[in-house]
């Protein structure tokens, strides 16, 4: 099973009712998101489906007072089970994948001009201000109906509080990348520059190497080029040969 499988066990196992998809994604965008990802309500769906086939998670008609007919889900003893055993089976050198859209525009900036790269750098900073200002908002909530009196769910608070300090961090160290960029200014690579040669050049485009090591194209390396007529050295007694030239 997917990790977004078990993503929305997780939701279902702490929830006091059952939950519709569309609730699910809500919390989804309230919890998971700030941390791991908050999957699309088409993906939940799916998962939804494949956790009723195995028994996980039981299905049913929303109480009558909804307006429109929806189903809500509900985790099954079994669903519990999966849950705490796929937890006890994480592995310890699970990797961590880090995915950061903004930062690989960031490192491909030399592909337009800087100060569109600070513009990106100033919409990322106040989404992450936003952020910030839902995670507080969050909390302050959680206190008014006390949810942070509940002992079950002291883990989940933990990680809240991970959350806004990773958040107050990467806003101080995103302002000083953008700070970064600002002071410097750089000419952006033209368009459609590929990287530079793998080989030497001269001046007038032509390579002071063949594919064999030769320095002119004519004799092995380190020979020089004798004139076919009088077996004089090229550059010698005055002659005006390509290599050694004198005036």
């Amino acid at each position: 099973m997917p990790p977004t499988g078990y993503a929305v066990l997780g939701l279902l196992a702490v929830a006091d009712v059952p939950l519709s998809a569309v609730e699910l994604k809500t919390r989804a965008d309230f919890s998971l998101r700030f941390f791991y990802w908050a999957p699309a309500i088409s993906h939940i769906r799916k998962e939804l489906t494949r956790l009723e086939e195995l028994g996980l998670v039981t299905s049913g008609p929303a109480p009558a007072r909804r307006v429109r007919r929806t189903f809500v889900h509900e985790i099954t003893p079994a669903g519990r089970a999966v849950l705490r055993d796929w937890l006890h089976e994480v592995a310890d050198d699970e990797p961590v994948v880090v995915k950061h859209p903004v930062l690989l525009r960031v490192w491909l900036g030399a592909e337009m001009e800087p100060e569109r790269v600070v513009e990106i750098l100033d919409r990322y900073l106040d989404q992450t201000r936003a952020a910030i200002d839902e995670l507080r908002w969050g909390r302050r909530r959680a206190r008014e109906v006390r949810l942070d009196e509940r002992p079950e769910l002291r883990y989940s608070r933990a990680v809240g509080d991970y959350v806004l300090r990773r958040m107050y961090a990467e806003l101080a160290n995103v302002a000083q990348l953008r700070d970064e960029i600002a002071a410097v200014p750089t000419t952006p690579r033209p368009p459609f520059a590929g990287p530079p040669p793998l080989h030497d050049y001269d001046r007038d485009g032509h390579g002071d190497r063949d594919g064999h090591g030769d320095r002119d194209g004519h004799g092995h390396h380190g020979e020089r080029r004798r004139d076919g007529e009088h077996g004089h050295e090229s550059g010698r007694d005055g002659d005006a040969g390509p290599v050694g030239e004198r005036s």
